[in-house]
C-alpha cells in the first residue's frame, strides 16, 4: 500500500471515532452542544457512505449535496446555542433557511449532484468563519464568563477545530471543479491529502473536547 493510501484510508479513523464517542456519551453531553452530538453523528455517516461507495467503486460526489445543506444548519445551530445572547436569533435562522435554499437551488439548478457543490461550500465556509471568529471574541471576553467555565473550553476547542479545518479547505472549494478535472491523479491525491489532514486536525480537537467534557461530568 502506498504512502498516499495510507494516509486516506488513516483520515477516516478520527471522524468514525468521534461519531462513536458521541453515540457511546450521547446522554452525557451538556444541552448546549445537543447540534453538534448530532453533526457528530451525521458526519460519521457520511463517512461510512463515502467510504462504501468508494469500496464498490460507484459514485459518491451526490453525498456532498446532502452533506453541505445538512452540516450547515447543525453547525449554525451549534452557535446559535451558545452566542444567541449576543445575537438576534432570527440572523442565525434566516442564515439557515437562505443558505438551504441556496443549497438545494444548486444542486438542481448549477451545479449537478455529479459535480462539487463547491459555490455552496465556499458560501458554508464564509459564513462558519465569520460565525467562529465571532465565537473566539464571545469565549475570549471574560464579561461573557465562557473563559472560566468548563463549557467554555469545550466550545473553544471545538470551535478551533472548525475554524482550522474551514480556513485550509476553502481553497480546494473554490477550485475543486477545475482541479479534480485538470490534473492528474497523483496531484488530485495529494489535493485529498492536503483536505483530509485538516479534516483530521479537526476531528482530533473534536475528540479532546469530546473526552475532557465527559470527563469534566
Amino acid at each position: 500500500m502506498s504512502l498516499v493510501r495510507l494516509i486516506m484510508d488513516a483520515s477516516n479513523i478520527p471522524p468514525l471515532l468521534a461519531g462513536t464517542l458521541a453515540l457511546v456519551y450521547f446522554k452525557r453531553f451538556d444541552p448546549k452542544l445537543f447540534s453538534f452530538k448530532l453533526f457528530l453523528l451525521f458526519n460519521a455517516v457520511i463517512q461510512i457512505s463515502q467510504l462504501t461507495l468508494s469500496v464498490l467503486k460507484l459514485h459518491n460526489l451526490f453525498l456532498l449535496h446532502i452533506d453541505v445543506p445538512i452540516e450547515f444548519t447543525l453547525l449554525t445551530h451549534f452557535y446559535y446555542s451558545f452566542l444567541k445572547p449576543y445575537l438576534d436569533k432570527k440572523i442565525f435562522f434566516t442564515l439557515i433557511f437562505v443558505f438551504v435554499v441556496f443549497s438545494v437551488g444548486n444542486s438542481i439548478f448549477i451545479q449537478h449532484i455529479d459535480s462539487f457543490n463547491s459555490y455552496a461550500q465556499i458560501t458554508e465556509s464564509i459564513i462558519l468563519i465569520m460565525l467562529s471568529i465571532f465565537a473566539f471574541i464571545v469565549l475570549l471576553d471574560p464579561r461573557s464568563g465562557m473563559n472560566k467555565a468548563s463549557i467554555g473550553k469545550t466550545v473553544t476547542l471545538i470551535n478551533s477545530g472548525i475554524f482550522v479545518n474551514l480556513l485550509t479547505t476553502i481553497l480546494i472549494y473554490y477550485f475543486s471543479n477545475f482541479l479534480i478535472s485538470n490534473s492528474n491523479k497523483t496531484t488530485v491525491n495529494y489535493i485529498w491529502i492536503y483536505n483530509d489532514l485538516a479534516s483530521v486536525v479537526m476531528c482530533t480537537c473534536f475528540i479532546i473536547a469530546i473526552w475532557k467534557h465527559i470527563k469534566r461530568k
